[in-house]
């Protein structure tokens, strides 16, 4: 039985008009903290904890909505204990077509409304050097062995083209010194430098040219030789041309 006249934690339902999506929650406050009737508190004070219903109500108002005080309780506990049974009864978390509710006792998903907030959080505010470390470590490994679609490359494309590359235009005087600066500044020393090669490592080298080797035959003497001994004395240069 309702009492909405009654002083106590209540849960209700708001219906969108247009979209028809529903959403089920509870209130409590009003009785633990404002001393509020179900009555005098929902849709006056209180147009419900999400974030997307309130964003329709900026945009739409409040007439954009039909709403109904459902149950009252006589604790907060029953109250909770409830709310949670029918929205798991409802499977709203699986039927986002036609809830806005995307809790159910703690677990969440994510919504636009939520989504844009985290953004607009976010947005512009620099990182410090211990929160880049995490990102990079976060992601070391994700996109190992997957290939750029087609679309992807071209994305990249048109996002770097002409006036949106950062290299876009002749490079000035001021930048080019200071390139050359930075250059002139590198000490750039090879790892190996000063460590003599050992028997096993020549003898790899070896192999490899052995085994990348190109040889071609002279179409005037019919000798075949060493791709770059061909060039530098036969093919046009070879004496028995006619």
């Amino acid at each position: 039985m309702k009492h909405i006249d009654q002083v106590k934690p209540y849960t209700y339902l708001v219906k969108h008009k247009t979209t028809g999506k529903v959403y089920y929650g509870s209130r409590c406050q009003n009785s633990t903290k404002f001393n509020r009737t179900p009555a005098e508190d929902f849709w006056n004070h209180y147009t419900t904890s999400s974030e997307n219903i309130n964003a329709i109500i900026e945009q739409e108002g409040k007439d954009a909505f039909d709403y109904e005080i459902r149950r009252t309780f006589n604790t907060v506990e029953e109250m909770a204990s409830w709310e949670t049974r029918v929205l798991v009864r409802s499977h709203v978390l699986e039927r986002q077509d036609i809830w806005f509710n995307a809790n159910i006792a703690g677990k969440k998903i994510l919504t636009e409304a939520g989504a844009k907030k985290i953004s607009k959080t976010h947005k512009d505010k620099p990182k410090s050097d211990e929160h880049r470390k995490k990102i990079k470590l976060s992601n070391i490994g994700k996109n190992k062995g997957k290939m750029p679609t087609d679309e992807h490359r071209q994305k990249n494309s048109e996002a770097h083209k002409g006036e949106k590359n950062a290299m876009y235009g002749p490079c000035s005087a001021e930048r080019a010194a200071n390139i050359s600066r930075a250059k002139k500044a590198q000490k750039l020393v090879a790892h190996n430098k000063g460590i003599p090669m050992t028997e096993e490592q020549k003898e790899a080298i070896r192999a490899t040219k052995a085994a990348t080797k190109t040889y071609l035959t002279c179409e005037h003497c019919s000798k075949t030789v060493y791709k770059p001994n061909y060039f530098q004395h036969h093919s046009n240069r070879c004496r028995q041309k006619p």
